[in-house]
This record gives C-alpha cells, structure tokens and sequence, in this order.
C-alpha cells in the first residue's frame, strides 16, 4: 500500500519548542516509513535543517490555511498532523474541516479536568492524541475519544553522565566540589512558576544553610514574564544565579544538566516537561510540582514530588493549577544534597529508576502508533 503525503503543522521555533523536539523526531521516522512529509512550521525563520522532510516557514493561521488548501489542490497532501495547544486547534479543525483534510491532534492537556469546550473543538478531529495518560483519561471522562502518544526520548544523545564530565564541568565552570548545583529549563512565562523556584532556592541557601548554585535557562527578556536579576534578589540569591539564555546548543545544554545535582520544575501545570525527561536520562534526581503529566513521569520513584500548597481554576481551560509548597520543595532539595554528603553519590536508586523508565521511550513506539492511525484513517470516510 502506498504510504500517504502528509502535512504536520507545529511550532518549529528553532530557539526551543518542545514541539519543535516532538515533530522532528515523529517527521523524520515517518519519512523513514515511506511517508512523504510537509512541516508548516510557525516560529520557524528559514535556517538551514537537516531534516529529511520538507519544512516550510509559517507566519500565522491566515498562512496555514492558504498554504494548505493550495498544497491539497496540487494533491501534495492527504491528511494533516497538528502539534499545537488546544486553542490553536481550535481555530485550525474547522480550517481543515471546511477543507475536508483528515486531520490528527497531538496535544498536551497540562492539567484536569478537560472541559467540554475543549472537547467539542477537538472531536472535529478524525484522531485525537495526548501527550501524556492523564490528557487521555481526562478526555474519557468526558467521552473524547483520545488516545496516548507515547512520547520519545533520545537516550543516546541523552546518556548517563560520566563521573568525569560532572567533576571537570564543575572545575571549568568555577563551582566549588562543596557546591550544590540546582538546574531549571524552563520559558520565563507565568505557567511555568518561576518565582517559586527562586523562593524554594532561597530557602535552601539561608534556612537550610547550603551553599548553592542556581542553574537557569530561560527567556530573560520576555515581555510576559519575571524580571529574573530582579527576582534573585528579592529571594537573596542574586549570587548564586546562573542564568543562560535558551536557545543553547545540545553540547552546551548538556554540559549545564552534567555538573547539576538536582532538577527543580515548579511548573503549576505541566503537558509532559521534556526538560525533566532530560534530566532523568542524565541521572538527576528530579524535584518537581504534583501536577500534570508530572505526576505520572516520576511515579514509581523515579522522582520527588512536593506537597501541593493550594489549587486554583485557571482561565486556560479552566483546569486546575497546582501550586507547590516552597518548604516541600526545600526539603527534597535538602535531603538529595544530604545524601550526596553522606554517600558522596546521587540518590542512586531514584535516578536508577528514572533512567530504566526513560530508556523504555523509544521514538519507533509513537512512530507506529501514527502509522498504524493513519492506516486505518486512509481507508475511512471524512
């Protein structure tokens, strides 16, 4: 059977998108598969790539729309795989509806419940994948039906870091053997809570009296977000701040996460957290908010939970938003750099787990769940 001519849309912003790491990974296996493949990628400003399929600069939904109606009239297209937020599925499946393209969702639900707004936009979809087992219970509840995609992780590139490059990292970095270091990757927008983590870091330096090192990558001038020099100081730890802008090469990226000692995610709400999958597959212990996928990534411990302070209805979905306890958070920060104190090793049965979870999502599994959907939507009506 010959395989179908496919168009995926997604955020292709080459300065960092999680999706961006997604569709890359699902576009070039399904090449591999025989799939002829078109990325409309918003975000995307015509740098070289080296993907094997074709990725084509988008600036808005307006561009979309023509762009894909001309590729559907050139027959360069049978169906349309969309990775974006629910509100930009929203305004894109009726698109593709009117268009009569069979289209896929894949989307992160970052929180319960998923409320029936939501689903009714996303039941325009022929199929609906989530990013995580909590966004695909969620839609059960409310009779979506939905299925989880599971997620990969290059745990090659990914690799257990060696006792060597932590210790030398740390020597060309200027960070004292005494130091404990904290990693977060993570946008400065109010999601994903960063002042909570430089309230957790501060207690950890002045109330647990540990001396320490924060390791921030991020968006330092959004306009939506902290001023973050500004914050380090309220929270005492204008010192200890290492800030690096996003954006970073997968060497240099690496080498940030290889000299880190714990992984701190204070997210309020979280689709998946590609940045503490990463840090998994490192061998970092993982700090994060019981919220969102992030609950069921660090069952089983693989990972410290924090205690939820209080919850809110939020107007993204109205799904809740989980706020993490600062003292919980310093507490299981407190108790990683103790056992590494006593031991002289990471909590080796925590990042044991984490990284035989981590080695079970392969790219090849969510690969052939999408072969096999498309397979089935290719000989079914629209």
């Amino acid at each position: 059977m010959n395989k179908q001519k496919i168009l995926f849309i997604s955020d292709m912003n080459p300065l960092g998108s999680g999706y961006k790491t997604i569709v890359t990974e699902l576009g070039n296996g399904l090449v591999s598969l025989g799939y002829k493949v078109i990325c409309l990628g918003l975000g995307y400003n015509g740098t070289e790539h080296w993907n094997k399929f074709t990725l084509i600069p988008t600036r808005n939904i307006q561009e979309i729309e023509v762009m894909a109606g001309n590729l559907k009239n050139l027959k360069e297209i049978e169906l349309a795989i969309i990775a974006l937020d629910i509100p930009m599925q929203e305004k894109l499946l009726p698109l593709f509806k009117k268009m009569k393209i069979k289209t896929i969702v894949i989307t992160p639900l970052e929180s319960g419940p998923l409320c029936f707004t939501w689903s009714y936009a996303l039941s325009l979809a022929n199929k609906v994948f989530f990013i995580s087992q909590l966004g695909a219970d969620e839609a059960q509840k409310v009779g979506l039906d939905a299925e989880h995609l599971h997620i990969g992780v290059d745990s090659v590139s990914w690799r257990l870091r060696t006792t060597d490059e932590y210790n030398k990292g740390r020597e060309m970095m200027n960070i004292s053997p005494d130091t404990f270091v904290v990693l977060t990757v993570a946008d400065n927008q109010e999601r994903k809570n960063l002042s909570k983590s430089f309230e957790i870091v501060g207690k950890l330096k002045k109330e647990k009296e540990i001396k320490v090192k924060y390791i921030l990558v991020s968006r330092e001038f959004s306009p939506i977000g902290w001023k973050l020099r500004d914050l380090a100081m309220r929270y005492g730890i204008a010192s200890e701040l290492m800030l690096f802008e996003r954006g970073l090469d997968f060497k240099k990226l690496y080498a940030l996460y290889a000299v880190s000692d714990a992984y701190l995610s204070t997210s309020k709400a979280e689709g998946l957290g590609l940045p503490v999958l990463e840090a998994m597959a490192v061998g970092i212990p993982v700090v994060a908010t019981n919220t969102g996928a992030l609950t069921e990534v660090l069952a089983d411990d693989r990972g410290f939970l924090m205690d939820t302070e209080y919850t809110f209805c939020d107007p993204w979905g109205n799904a809740d938003r989980h706020i993490p306890s600062a003292e919980s958070g310093a507490v299981h920060l407190a108790t990683i750099y103790e056992f590494m104190k006593m031991m002289n090793k990471i909590p080796i049965e925590v990042t044991r787990n984490a990284r035989k979870y981590i080695e079970t999502l392969t790219w090849d599994i969510p690969i052939k769940q999408l072969d096999e959907a498309m397979e089935k939507l290719n000989e079914s009506e629209i």
